[in-house]
């Protein structure tokens, strides 16, 4: 998290500690206060209804904070970005919902294991090159087409597809997946804050046409490629995609979208 998250803490602190001195000196004003008597304020205090609206109003900043600071990752993310490109349109056009992406993210890293770090940390460095090299002119569009990044998509979408063998199976976990709300929200290595959800909220819908969809946006990049990209491919791999992970592809052709 970075600074906002921690200047919100310290005021909200401090908003209590300032109701913890208001209330010691008009409870207890001439008067000595001794251990108890500050121990029986405390315990007025953790049960006093005056503070109900304040701490809702906290709670929500603090949310706010936290989606700001994952929304500004995923700006980072170099690495989410160059896989979830191929999948903008549904996005806006409202065919997959945008609160996915962070399950989606878990599904990257899930299948490549150690490998995502990797990936993620030289698609930033590549990144870094293209602004040091453009300048201004960088856009994210020069990122996604050059061979480097593309390279790294190839290589995650084929271990995904490897991944699919047992396609019923594994189609049903992804499914699953993507229907995940989860209750917490990470602040860091070892820090979560409960997520409120509101009372009748429905469950997060992810049918097989949302399945149908993603996938066959996200393999796009394979199924479409021009001839230039075919020759890298082949020189990459020594085969074509529909070689190498046919299977895969035969299921997406016949999903039903």
């Amino acid at each position: 998290m970075g600074s906002r998250g921690p200047k919100l803490l310290r005021r909200t602190t401090n908003v209590i500690l300032d109701a913890l001195l208001q209330a010691a000196e008009h409870a207890y004003h001439g008067k000595p206060l001794t251990k108890e008597t500050l121990h029986d304020i405390v315990e007025g205090l953790k049960i006093s209804s005056q503070f109900d609206d304040f701490y809702r109003r906290a709670y929500h900043d603090l949310m706010d904070v936290v989606e700001q600071e994952k929304l500004e990752q995923r700006r980072q993310n170099a690495f989410g970005r160059l896989m979830v490109h191929s999948l903008s349109e549904l996005f806006d056009k409202g065919i997959l919902d945008r609160e996915i992406l962070p399950n989606v993210f878990s599904f990257f890293h899930l299948v490549l294991g150690d490998e995502a770090e990797t990936y993620g940390e030289r698609c930033l460095d590549l990144v870094g090159e293209l602004r040091d090299e453009l300048g201004d002119e960088f856009t994210w569009d020069t990122f996604y087409a050059d061979p480097r990044a593309k390279l790294v998509l190839w290589r995650t979408l084929v271990r995904i597809a490897s991944s699919f063998k047992r396609w019923d199976v594994r189609k049903d976990w992804f499914m699953k997946l993507m229907q995940y709300t989860p209750s917490t929200v990470s602040l860091g290595q070892s820090a979560f804050v409960v997520r409120e959800h509101e009372h009748g909220l429905e469950p997060r819908v992810f049918s097989n046409h949302h399945f149908c969809a993603f996938f066959q946006a996200l393999f796009s990049p394979l199924t479409e490629m021009d001839k230039v990209d075919e020759k890298r491919f082949l020189d990459e791999f020594g085969t074509d995609p529909h070689h190498l992970i046919g299977q895969f592809l035969v299921h997406l052709a016949a999903c039903d979208i």
